[in-house]
């Protein structure tokens, strides 16, 4: 009998990156730090969220990602000086 409610294949992959390394990332409110500067790979229902980078000094990044079941969405972000 298959399993109906298998909650993994309602995921997805949200792959982050951020320039500069110590930026602040939050996803649908959520703080996440990369360690290391390295890129982040949080996994999110399928679906839209909400990214938002900010850093002191910088212009701010605010976007709506889709997220697709089983695939993996990357997002690099290069913030400007002058926030």
């Amino acid at each position: 009998m298959p399993d109906r409610d298998n909650r993994a294949d309602r995921f997805g992959t949200l792959s982050v990156r951020v320039q500069p390394m110590d930026a602040q990332i939050t996803i649908d409110g959520e703080r996440w730090e990369a360690p290391g500067g390295e890129r982040i790979s949080v996994q999110l229902t399928e679906g839209t969220h909400r990214i938002e980078v900010r850093k002191e000094g910088y212009r701010s990044y605010t976007s709506t990602i889709n997220v697709r079941a089983g695939e993996t969405t990357s997002v690099n972000v290069s913030l400007t000086a002058g926030g």
